[in-house]
């Protein structure tokens, strides 16, 4: 029975959309396709977005329990808005630097697995998307079935927040695709979907 492996771009299984897929299939990815995460410069802005955040609302703070307000669960209420507020850019920074290590150690891993991988050319089952505001692909995901009647899931998000698709850019259910795949690597490890986009005419 074939072991359908749930994990996408969380775990390292990325798509990487390709105008076309070669023939021949050459070496294997040199990286994987992620999204850009926050460098140091964008760190520090949100670092010091994140101070002034907490001055202000401690200032706010000050001002509510030192001033007339209507009660006690007033002062209470505003109080714990006014923390989250402060809060909140701090979790959104850690969150970002957790992340960007966690990507970081993926991409050590595939660079060490990537020499001896090998492609393996398998076809589209299922796909699924998600759309942004205007209507684009923000993402996508697919489930291949490879020739060795593995199934795999990888999942495609773009290297800029601003870079969406069209759906026809999306491949379809049946679409020829080549993964890039350590035969005896465990479960988690990362792999490559490369999928042809099909709106490019060769």
């Amino acid at each position: 029975m074939p072991n359908l492996a749930t994990h996408d771009d969380a775990d390292g299984h990325v798509i990487h959309l390709v105008s076309t897929l070669e023939p021949a299939p050459g070496e294997a990815p040199a990286a994987l396709g992620l999204p850009r995460r926050l460098g140091p410069a964008g760190r520090a802005w949100c670092a010091l977005a994140g101070a002034v955040v907490c001055v202000a609302a401690a200032g706010a703070l000050f001002l509510l329990w030192t001033q007339p307000t209507p009660g006690l669960w007033f002062d209470l209420l505003f109080t714990v808005m006014l923390v989250g507020l402060a809060a909140a850019p701090w979790a959104i920074l850690a969150a970002s630097i957790r992340q960007a290590k966690f990507e970081r150690d993926l991409q050590a891993s595939w660079r060490d697995l990537r020499l001896r991988a090998s492609a393996v050319q398998a076809r589209v089952i299922e796909r699924d998307w998600t759309l942004s505001e205007d209507g684009s692909v923000a993402s996508f995901a697919l489930t291949v079935r490879s020739a060795d009647a593995a199934l795999l899931r990888g999942r495609w998000r773009p290297a800029d927040a601003s870079q969406g698709l069209l759906q026809t850019q999306v491949p379809g259910i049946g679409a020829e695709v080549r993964v890039w795949r350590v035969a005896d690597a465990p479960a988690g490890a990362p792999l490559v979907i490369e999928a042809a986009d099909p709106s490019v005419v060769a």
